[in-house]
């Protein structure tokens, strides 16, 4: 986050950042899900894979997402006239 200029966002258009480490840990929490996304029961049972280990590692994902979210950190500050948009809430 050094080195940018967060100025040239408006509000609205980059509200939060995460540093390259938070980057990098979406990048591998969305190839977790697409790893998952591709398993079905037949190649999952011939790799051994059981519906514990699958679970295990979307825990580890949520885990991963809210870690992200926490560390993320606010461009422009809150102004508390302006009302809440739904996307906010995403």
């Amino acid at each position: 986050m050094e080195g940018i200029d967060l100025s040239q966002f408006e509000p609205g258009e980059a509200d939060y950042t995460v540093s390259e480490e938070d980057h990098f840990r979406l990048w591998r929490a969305h190839d977790a899900v697409a790893l998952l996304a591709a398993l079905n029961n037949d190649t999952a049972t011939r790799a051994g894979i059981s519906a514990d280990g699958m679970a295990a590692v979307a825990d580890l994902i949520r885990e991963e997402l809210l870690d992200v979210c926490n560390h993320a950190q606010r461009i422009h500050p809150l102004d508390p006239d302006t009302p809440t948009r739904t996307t906010d809430l995403i």
